[in-house]
């Protein structure tokens, strides 16, 4: 049931899931605003250069996504939803401290914290200069966090967390491809659309993303997916006349359907495979059903 509900997560559209982690991030400062006793404050160039280191290690963690294949075919999407969520809450308590300690020293006050969560109004928090040149309350911050060489180290990590943030796209990219490849992953994903959104619909989305027309061989040629209620058909064109659908192949076809990993999730939920063959002149030279009593699933 985790899993599932980490896999109808994955699968919400991307401004769905833009909304879902500000929320958490929301939810992290909220929990730091609540729970901070601090009085400490923080000059521009810690500030920066926190902030941007910050943003390297959100960065760093969206890359245990790039598991995401094997995390479908081993059932631990969920760990990796808790990863990225728990990262997005404790990003926000991070981000809010450092905000909260940059508007003690800049105004006297952490009631403008909520300028570094803002876009445009952050830079106010970040430029405005210490409210006193000499203050108790700013704390000592390591030379790589100061002056100019935390200004610095601000651009080094927020170059690194674009690079990191491109090589992630690129092999997200790769991974999509891999995916058509993969008898595994394609199992457990037609597994949980089918948990998700029922047998019937799996098909239809099945049939609508198929990349066609697909070479099986040098004469046969898988050119059509249609699906109809619970049965997916699948269309080939054999490119020479005069061919018949022998006992041999009719088993040979149904082996090869029973051994695809893919096709097991449809046929355990009742539903059923058709292969038929034609000639180019559209004459039909023969079919294959197969439901999971063939398949002895």
């Amino acid at each position: 049931m985790i899993e599932d509900l980490a896999i109808k997560l994955v699968l919400l559209d991307e401004r769905v899931l833009l909304f879902v982690n500000c929320a958490l991030i929301a939810v992290g400062a909220i929990i730091a605003a609540i729970l901070s006793r601090s009085t400490v404050g923080i000059a521009r160039a810690p500030y920066f250069a926190l902030s941007a280191v910050i943003v390297f290690a959100i960065s760093v963690v969206q890359t245990f996504w790039l598991s995401i294949l094997s995390a479908i075919a081993g059932g631990f999407v969920w760990l990796l939803v808790l990863i990225a969520f728990s990262a997005q809450i404790a990003a926000g308590y991070m981000f809010c401290l450092i905000a909260l300690a940059r508007s003690r020293d800049a105004f006297g006050h952490g009631r403008l914290a909520i300028l570094g969560f803002i876009p445009i109004a952050n830079f106010w928090l970040l430029l405005t200069p210490s409210k006193s040149e000499i203050s108790s309350m700013r704390v000592a911050t390591a030379p790589l966090l100061s002056g100019g060489y935390g200004v610095l180290t601000a651009i080094v990590a927020i170059a690194a967390a674009t690079g990191v943030n491109h090589v992630v796209e690129e092999q997200t990219r790769m991974l999509v491809q891999q995916t058509e490849n993969e008898p595994s992953a394609q199992a457990a994903w037609v597994r949980t659309l089918i948990g998700q959104q029922g047998l019937e619909e799996t098909l239809l989305i099945m049939a609508a993303e198929a990349s066609l027309p697909f070479a099986i061989d040098e004469v046969t040629t898988l050119t059509t997916i249609e699906a109809s209620g619970t049965q997916l058909r699948r269309t080939y064109v054999v490119g020479f006349e005069g061919m018949t659908m022998t006992e041999e192949f009719r088993t040979r076809s149904r082996n090869g359907i029973c051994a695809w990993p893919s096709f097991e999730p449809i046929l355990l939920a009742s539903g059923s495979i058709r292969e038929v063959y034609v000639e180019r002149s559209g004459r039909e030279i023969g079919s294959v059903l197969v439901t999971r009593e063939e398949c002895e699933f």
